[in-house]
């Protein structure tokens, strides 16, 4: 058996035997066999879990991206089309201030789960149903106060299944894997951008039923894949008394102890920020700068979508290969911040939706290349694998921090030279906050 008790100055701890493993330990130990000093897994994963886990992603962003991206923009725009803007940033700043707190506590929790079924199974299972039950209220859902705590209310569940989802790649697939599993899980996002954006083109005007059909497939692709899944398990004995001290831990992770991680952290968080200044205003920005109504600007986003999710899927998988190949992350992580930039500017300065369209597809050749990188660079600096689901929530801190500032800082910078739509200023501002985010990630020493 082994003790994590040093750190070495890579932020990974270093293991010291306590006694040589004998032949009849190493049969009988899962852990030893099937992980490796660290505690990572060695075995490598099934093209049916490979699949199981690419749908149950896929389906879950199904559920949310179309409330992102246009549902949500749409029901907001009948109620308030005044003050569109604003009541968007006011419903999606609540959510993701819900979505800051939820998927660290339960993430936490998470790991101290010992139910027979897994550690992960219970969260996803209970996230999804009640996600079902909070999409049904956001359908429905006639004011912006209601909109409000609907919104809140579906971050809130889907974040406890993402505490139990996001935990399983880390859980279940080797080094050698990370690569090519990373880049097939990034494209989800890009797959369930094109389908939300298509089942929002068939169900529109009709917003109640274009969040609602999402969120049937969510349900469906989540059952088939808790089916697959063989969890991590733990017995009692192994889990620490409980203590509120755990809610407070699981907002951090000391960056003296785990600087990789640390640092890992601070880039994903601007990346992502400077990401959502586009993705985000995008639906409002079509409408002000090229005239788009409500009636035409779902075939426009889905021109888009369908634009970015091929030049996200050429470049998410070939760079996810090489990527492995090399054994390099980092510099995949500049390459893609440079570009996004360049994708940025060209839509600020976009004379025509054709331009934009060009810009967009620039920037899904961006999100390919991080996407591809990303997450199996997370994996290699996690800094224990006994809190793999806390360490994935303070992780998830950089993607819900950057939902929650980017809706209270936007109105700023589209207030710039009067007026609430200077846009180009909040898509250069969002290009220069990418940029400094991948600088920052050349600054990990334990991945190449």
């Amino acid at each position: 058996m082994y003790t994590c008790d040093t750190l070495t100055e890579k932020g990974h701890k270093a293991v010291e035997p306590t006694a040589s493993p004998t032949a009849e330990s190493l049969r009988d130990s899962a852990v030893s066999t099937d992980t490796d000093a660290l505690g990572r897994p060695l075995k490598p994963v099934s093209r049916g879990f490979q699949t199981s886990i690419f749908f149950a992603m896929f389906g879950t962003w199904l559920a949310l991206m179309p409330a992102t991206s246009i549902t949500l923009a749409l029901k907001i725009n009948q109620i308030d089309p005044e003050n569109k803007a604003v009541s968007l940033s006011l419903v999606l700043g609540v959510g993701a201030f819900v979505a800051l707190v939820a998927q660290n506590i339960f993430g936490a929790l998470s790991d101290r789960t010992t139910s027979r079924w897994g550690m992960r199974k219970p969260w996803i299972l209970g996230g999804m149903l009640t996600g079902l039950l909070s999409l049904v209220f956001l359908a429905f859902a006639d004011s912006i106060p209601t909109i409000v705590v609907a919104w809140a209310l579906t971050q809130l569940t889907f974040n406890i299944l993402l505490s139990g989802l996001n935990p399983v790649v880390p859980d279940q697939v080797p080094q050698k894997q990370l690569g090519r599993v990373s880049g097939l899980l990034g494209l989800t996002h890009t797959f369930a951008a094109v389908g939300g954006a298509a089942l929002a083109q068939a169900f529109l005007p009709d917003v109640t039923m274009a969040i609602l059909i999402p969120g049937i497939v969510f349900a469906i692709t989540i059952v088939i894949f808790l089916l697959v899944l063989r969890d991590r398990t733990q017995a009692k004995e192994d889990v620490a008394p409980f203590s509120l001290l755990l809610f407070i831990k699981a907002f951090w992770t000391s960056p003296r102890k785990a600087p990789d991680f640390a640092l890992a952290w601070v880039s994903r968080f601007l990346v992502m920020f400077g990401n959502m200044t586009l993705s985000s205003y995008q639906l409002y920005f079509l409408m002000d700068r090229f005239g788009f109504t409500e009636a035409t600007v779902g075939p426009a986003i889905l021109q888009l979508s369908i634009i970015t999710a091929v030049t996200t899927t050429v470049m998410s998988i070939t760079v996810g290969f090489l990527s492995d190949r090399l054994a390099r992350r980092k510099v995949f992580v500049l390459v893609s911040a440079i570009i996004l930039a360049l994708a940025h500017i060209l839509a600020a300065v976009a004379p025509s939706f054709a331009v934009f369209a060009i810009a967009a597809g620039i920037a899904g050749l961006a999100l390919g290349v991080y996407l591809a990188v990303d997450q199996a660079l997370i994996a290699e600096v996690l800094p224990s694998r006994s809190d793999v689901g806390k360490d994935m929530g303070v992780l998830h801190l950089a993607n819900v921090l950057p939902q929650t500032l980017v809706p209270v800082t936007a109105p700023l910078f589209l207030a710039i030279g009067g007026g609430l739509n200077n846009y180009p200023a909040l898509f250069i501002g969002g290009a220069i906050v990418g940029i400094i985010g991948a600088i920052v990630n050349q600054f990990i020493k334990s991945v190449r």
